[in-house]
């Protein structure tokens, strides 16, 4: 009987620690910003950035919609690796005025980032830009934009200077 009590108590303690052992890897919501996508008009030029933070490669698809004007739309290489820890730019030249949406999807193992439709679950929304009158930026990663204001210096304006030797 003691040896099936010491064999059920080391059961237990073992547990904890076959559980870290092999535990099942992270999954992506864990690291949604890992992988991102913005896209940059300027002119007729439109240029998709993956950013692959990520420590191993991924491979990734995208496509540009410009849905009043399917035939305008575009699409980027299929499942084009990108390396660990780098950006790939993408040029398409040339594009037709209006406005687009990105979707896209990049994916390593079971691990996936990319938009809804794309990739699930989602980690990003959608990347909108106009090219033409108003052309503009997106980015699709989920608070990417959150230190936009962060690194602005609004310190002089309109205040006083600490040096009163004018007075």
């Amino acid at each position: 009987m003691k040896r099936s009590a010491r064999t059920g108590v080391t059961a237990v303690l073992a547990a904890p620690l076959f559980a870290a052992v092999f535990a099942a890897p992270a999954s992506a919501g864990e690291h949604d910003d890992n992988v991102t996508l913005s896209a940059v008009a300027e002119g007729s030029d439109v240029t998709v950035t993956i950013e692959n933070n990520h420590n191993r490669d991924v491979r990734c698809d995208w496509t540009a919609t410009n849905e009043a004007e399917p035939d305008n739309s575009f699409t980027g290489e299929p499942n084009k690796k990108v390396k660990k820890n780098k950006s790939e730019e993408f040029v398409e030249q040339g594009v037709a005025d209006g406005s687009y949406v990105v979707t896209w999807e990049c994916h390593q193992g079971e691990l996936r980032w990319g938009t809804d439709g794309w990739s699930d679950p989602a980690t990003a929304e959608p990347v909108e830009f106009t090219v033409g009158d108003g052309g503009g930026t997106g980015t699709g990663s989920l608070g990417s934009l959150g230190n936009l204001f962060g690194s602005l210096d609004f310190g002089s304006l309109g205040g006083d200077s600490d040096d009163n030797s004018g007075d």
